[in-house]
């Protein structure tokens, strides 16, 4: 392969990174909404005993299910929130708040807190799965325009 060739080689894979970071990174609003509504079913599971917390999970993983073929149909692919990269730091500190809010709605449920604390907590999850979604997005497509994805 000469230079020009192997130019040709690195622009061709430019542009493909160019059109999946214009096609897979537009995240409809509904998207990053539904992606928070399963973090948040996650999290109020946790303030439930087991026969509220279970069938919760059960719909919560229904809906990734739903929505990773919803992604492979519209886009051709899914892709993992679990990259490193610059999007990391966004998935570390997504982590990190729905576990505080899983050992809250656990608190919540071993004091006897009311239903509205423990609909509180998954509300604010809600909030912050849905700002993290949008920012994990925005950061990941500027990454694949860059090319350093």
């Amino acid at each position: 392969m000469n230079p020009i060739e192997a130019r040709a080689a690195l622009d061709s894979i430019d542009d493909v990174q160019r059109d999946l970071a214009l096609k897979a990174t537009y995240c409809p609003p509904w998207r990053h909404a539904a992606f928070g509504a399963v973090m948040a079913l996650l999290v109020l599971g946790q303030g439930f005993g087991i026969a509220i917390m279970a069938p919760l999970f059960a719909v919560a993983m229904l809906a990734v299910v739903l929505l990773v073929a919803d992604d492979r149909r519209r886009y051709g692919l899914f892709v993992n929130g679990y990259r490193k990269g610059r999007t990391l730091p966004v998935t570390l500190a997504l982590l990190g708040a729905m576990l505080a809010a899983m050992f809250g709605e656990i608190h919540a449920r071993e004091a006897g807190l009311t239903l509205g604390t423990k609909l509180g907590i998954a509300a604010i999850a809600f909030g912050v799965a849905v700002a993290a979604s949008v920012a994990w997005s925005r950061i990941y497509r500027r990454e694949l325009l860059k090319g350093t994805a």
